[in-house]
């Protein structure tokens, strides 16, 4: 049996931004499905480090994830030092139609970080988040993650 897959990245740019995409699918299994993981690698919107304040520190990132699928999912969030791929945070739970996960309280300020988020096992998203921006994510279904919003605090 054959699924349609979908997976879309909406969301604004703000000021000089530009989203590079990737996509890569693999084989998965015995049945053929194909698990489809998206890569966003894009730098901040602008640099928030520059400029009159630049003696201030960066505010810490916000990142917020919610899901919007029928039912529950389990979904992972892995968070890891952007220079050096250490990881902060990794956990796994259980998310149900209208819940919200908040990872901002993980987050320091002046410091960049690597999300990784995926669904019943499945990476989906693996993207940097980086001080000083807010980033709002959408789970659709198990095999759709939206970018809501991107913007600078």
């Amino acid at each position: 049996m054959e699924r349609r897959q979908f997976l879309a990245v909406a969301g604004s740019v703000a000021a000089a931004g530009c989203a590079g995409v990737t996509l890569r699918n693999s084989s998965s299994g015995d049945d053929g499905d194909a698990d489809t993981a998206l890569t966003v690698d894009d730098a901040p919107a602008t640099d928030a480090r520059t400029g009159d304040a630049a003696s201030t520190p960066t505010p810490a990132a916000e990142l917020e994830i919610f899901s919007t699928v029928s039912g529950t999912v389990d979904a992972g969030f892995q968070l890891q030092l952007y220079d050096s791929l250490r990881t902060v945070h990794e956990r796994t739970r259980e998310l149900k139609y209208g819940e919200r996960a908040y990872l901002s309280g993980r987050l320091a300020e002046d410091t960049d970080y690597l999300f990784d988020l995926s669904v019943d096992g499945s990476l989906l998203v693996e993207r940097p988040i980086y001080a000083g921006e807010r980033v709002v994510l959408e789970i659709a279904d198990r095999h759709t993650v939206r970018l809501v919003e991107r913007r600078l605090l």
